[in-house]
């Protein structure tokens, strides 16, 4: 075993401004280190790379940049902002919902309920004095001050009936500063290895940031319509790239599922010519942009966001790639918006190979480690398998901590080194074989 002292944190990090809860975590309280500035390299090998024009904030979108800004690192989780859909830049109010989303003992359903509600009293409020901006025909300086105050948010948009239009893009976003910071910190234990998988495949390492936008490295990231994992795929899209069945999830494993999204982006450059719709492909589908660049006849993603006018390609695609800038931009300026941050150090672990299907159980008796921690190391284990329903399936690549190998395979002694794809060693054994 190794002689690392682990301990399971619930509760750890705590910043000047921030304490939050992680998903339990084997950590070596010393390894815990100080973030660094991103160094994403020359990249002279990567595909549509150039480092001095590549996912520089765009002109055309950097309001909607700078709205994205906002969000991650002014307005936390227990704030919700009131803006305009279209003109994400034009915001109303920043509304306390703690009452909504913190713990309380009422059913997370009906506090949803509620705060929709809430949202929607708060909206009426302001489409109240949007009506009245419409309707006013007087001077400026005759205008009352909370009309004058709504009124100079609108200065710079062009549109006729432009208080009128507003009342119906009125949306609610809630604040991700929290949800960022700890995505930063999980993300320590992943990003190497993941930028070391994009250069292999030659694709820009800066697209490695796209699960902080997509689950904020969230390995129990689940979506409404079915995605999971950091990258956030799809079933459907998953089963292309990754094996999905009732014994193995590897959308929930990070460095599969990041093997994954980098041969998708790949495959969307190559199709669409640039990298503003390749990474706007990986939320929309590659077809659907396809679709949106034939609709109005250009290829630059600030035109189609403008003109495209199709139900699919809604607020959340038409972002996507802004939100994407907007992080990339947060990281350069991290000590800016959130002072010294301590990150998780890289994930080390030895990896054994799984010869007969096996219980988890037998597993964790047999290598020594305890449950909890097998599955911490490998989130492409399903419930099934971790309930006793299921096992293990033969052939699994099971990552173990560092130091326990040798107890796991002490019955047979065959071992490799897959130095391309993990420098961890790999040992062969037969959990059912005492020999």
């Amino acid at each position: 075993m190794s002689k690392t002292p682990r301990v399971w944190l619930g509760l750890t990090l705590v910043f000047s401004f921030y304490s939050f809860a992680l998903i339990p975590t084997p950590y070596n309280l010393q390894s815990l280190r100080e973030k660094e500035l991103p160094n994403f390299g020359r990249q002279e090998e990567a595909l549509g790379y150039s480092s001095n024009e590549t996912f520089k904030v765009p002109r055309e979108l950097k309001t909607r940049v700078d709205f994205w800004k906002r969000i991650y690192t002014e307005i936390t989780s227990s704030q919700a902002i009131l803006h305009d859909s279209q003109y994400p830049e034009v915001t109303y109010v920043v509304l306390d919902i703690s009452t909504y989303t913190e713990n309380s003992p009422v059913p997370y359903g009906k506090r949803m309920i509620a705060m929709n509600r809430f949202f929607k009293s708060e909206k009426e409020k302001i489409a109240q004095q949007l009506k009245q901006l419409h309707n006013f025909k007087g001077a400026t300086t005759n205008m009352p001050v909370e009309l004058l105050s709504l009124h100079r948010k609108f200065e710079s948009i062009k549109e006729k009936n432009k208080y009128l239009n507003a009342v119906n893009r009125m949306r609610a976003q809630v604040g991700q500063r929290d949800h960022i910071v700890r995505g930063f910190i999980y993300g320590g234990r992943y990003l190497n290895e993941m930028m070391a998988i994009f250069e292999q495949r030659k694709v820009p390492k800066e697209l490695t940031r796209l699960p902080l936008v997509e689950s904020a490295f969230n390995l129990n990231a689940k979506s409404k319509v079915g995605a999971s994992g950091i990258w956030q795929f799809m079933r459907t899209t998953g089963k292309e790239y990754l094996k999905i069945d009732k014994n193995v999830d590897e959308r929930n494993d990070p460095i599969a599922a990041t093997k994954a999204a980098a041969q998708l982006l790949r495959e969307n450059y190559e199709a669409l010519g640039s990298w503003p719709l390749a990474i706007t492909a990986y939320n929309h589908g590659r077809q659907g942009v396809v679709r949106a660049v034939k609709s109005v006849e250009s290829s630059a993603l600030h035109h189609i966001i403008k003109h495209y006018n199709a139900p699919s390609f809604g607020f959340a695609s038409q972002n996507f790639y802004s939100e994407f800038i907007a992080i990339l931009e947060v990281e350069r300026e991290y000590k800016k918006h959130f002072g010294k941050m301590l990150v998780d150090p890289p994930m080390e672990y030895e990896k054994v190979l799984v010869l007969k299907h096996s219980p988890i159980l037998e597993i964790s008796s047999r290598c020594q480690v305890p449950i909890k921690e097998v599955t911490y190391y490998n989130p492409a284990l399903t419930d099934w398998v971790i309930s006793g329903k299921g096992k293990v399936p033969q052939g699994f690549q099971l990552k173990i901590p560092v130091g326990t190998r040798d107890v796991c395979a002490r019955s047979k002694k065959a071992l490799t080194t897959d130095l391309k794809t993990n420098p961890a060693q790999i040992v062969s054994f037969n959990l059912h074989s005492d020999k």
